[in-house]
């Protein structure tokens, strides 16, 4: 698999954004240790769930009870609907076992990535995405590993980890960001974002600003 131009593409693409991933699940890390998680369960979290945006709003929410972390769960997860029917198409026929692994880690920044790079005509765009998933991964669960670790002995508002969030934001989007289309998306997601929050559930917040930011993205194709 080294040996494959796309897989070494995506690993030198995906280095641009895995010290901002490694930080987001270094917060998660510390969070959760806040929230009363042990290591090994805070760890394991990001293992299986792959998702910060799940993996945030679990923490924010466990105090509510069960009920409100599914819900929030749920919105969340709808996101992957089209993003999944979107890489579907790219990929082309598969077997089952790629189609799943691939599936595993279905990440906006692995997405975004992905889809760029079929865009620019990489010749081989599972392993480009394999590579990708694997730089992400590691960074989430090492950065979760790291925050776990050490995240008794630190007070999240103290050292402003809510203040880092928008920062790692614009780490994640900053390299994905080339053209017109791309700033009109990515505006669009501050913007609904923000009328978002102010207006909406927490479960629903993220679901309606992919959807808003996919649908200008549509409406302003290359």
């Amino acid at each position: 698999m080294l040996e494959n131009s796309s897989f070494r593409q995506g690993i030198r693409d995906s280095a641009l954004i895995i010290l901002a991933v490694a930080f987001f699940g270094t917060a998660y890390g510390v969070l959760a240790m806040s929230a009363g998680f042990s290591p090994w369960l805070a760890i394991f979290s990001s293992v299986v769930i792959v998702s910060g945006a799940a993996q945030f709003a679990m923490i924010g929410l466990l105090a509510a009870g069960p009920v409100p972390v599914l819900l929030a769960a749920t919105g969340l997860g709808l996101r992957h609907l089209p993003m999944s029917a979107s890489l579907a198409g790219i990929i082309g026929p598969r077997p089952l076992g790629t189609r799943l692994r691939l599936s595993f880690i279905l990440v906006d920044e692995t997405f975004g990535l992905t889809v760029r790079a079929a865009n620019a005509g990489v010749e081989d765009v599972v392993a480009y995405k394999t590579a990708a998933d694997l730089m992400l991964y590691t960074g989430f669960v090492g950065g979760t590993a790291i925050g776990a670790t050490f995240g008794a002995a630190i007070d999240p508002e103290a050292v402003g980890i809510g203040v880092l969030f928008p920062l790692l934001f614009l780490g994640l989007a900053a390299p994905m960001i080339h053209g017109r289309r791309d700033w009109l998306v990515a505006g669009s997601a501050v913007l609904t974002s923000i009328a978002a929050t102010l207006l909406l559930p927490s479960a629903w917040q993220v679901t309606v600003a992919a959807v808003a930011a996919s649908a200008v993205g549509m409406a302003f194709g290359e």
